[in-house]
């Protein structure tokens, strides 16, 4: 990036677009753009990758939401006598439900996506909660993050999700 240049100048040097220079400057610039229908003025190139990397960045939140809940759970099923950690690891669990199930209901082919890569996830998720548990986990996924966003928790773990 291009510090203290004005956007003329950046404009000027060779080989570099705005959106290579100043990313706050080529945003507003692209939207001035699309507003007034000057398609002709838009840097495609850049539009089109900016567009691709949304959806990578959904893809990697809701990844990362899964993730998260899944090795709560796992430890809150592993650890049940660790009563200290048991409402971060819930208030954890909630959130991340919750926004999956937002990812979910914004974009619903996000559904194909978590069920293709469920099972690769949960090895990372295993990875992450052996590493603090130091315990034997499940080589196959105990949740189904659908169920679990409906309030179906398994047996093992409603106990610590009746609020009252």
């Amino acid at each position: 990036m291009v510090v203290g240049l004005e956007v003329e100048t950046i404009k000027t040097i060779p080989n570099q677009t705005l959106y290579q220079t100043d990313y706050q400057a080529w945003v507003k610039e692209t939207a001035k753009h699309l507003r007034a229908g000057n398609f002709a003025g838009l840097d495609v190139e850049a539009f089109i990758e900016e567009v691709e990397s949304l959806g990578h960045s959904e893809r990697h939140a809701l990844k990362f939401q899964w993730v998260r809940v899944i090795m709560h759970l796992l430890k809150l099923e592993a650890q049940p006598q660790a009563r200290e950690y048991h409402n971060s690891w819930i208030s954890s669990v909630v959130n991340g439900l919750g926004q999956i199930a937002d990812a979910l209901e914004d974009s619903p082919s996000l559904h194909g996506y978590l069920q293709e890569n469920a099972n690769k996830w949960y090895a990372q998720a295993v990875k992450e909660a052996s590493v603090e548990t130091r315990l034997p986990l499940p080589s196959q996924c105990p949740y189904d993050v659908l169920e679990l966003i409906t309030g179906n928790y398994p047996e093992a773990l409603r106990y610590f999700f009746i609020i009252e």
